[in-house]
């Protein structure tokens, strides 16, 4: 678990950023860590956590920071957390 967000009204949100570490070993796709991964998002799932994965590329700071922004925006609002102007602009 790279980092817990704990909501309003007892909401558990994971958020994981993945690199290549998370599914190969030297460059090569390893399949058992994928599904020892996905089995482990099922088990937070089943135990209440709400789990959003991140491709790491998707984070790299050559990447547009909007995608990031959006996401938080979206989240926040699934769960009616309101969000000052300047955030949301």
């Amino acid at each position: 678990m790279d980092s817990l967000l704990l909501l309003p009204n007892r909401v558990r949100v994971v958020l994981e950023d993945d690199g290549q570490q998370h599914y190969s070993v030297d460059g090569k796709a390893i399949p058992q860590l994928y599904a020892q991964m996905a089995a482990e998002d099922r088990q937070l799932s089943l135990s209440g956590y709400d789990v959003y994965r991140f491709g790491g590329h998707e984070l790299d700071r050559n990447n547009d920071p909007r995608i990031v922004a959006g996401f938080f925006r979206e989240l926040f609002q699934r769960y009616d957390i309101l969000l000052p102007p300047s955030v949301t602009d």
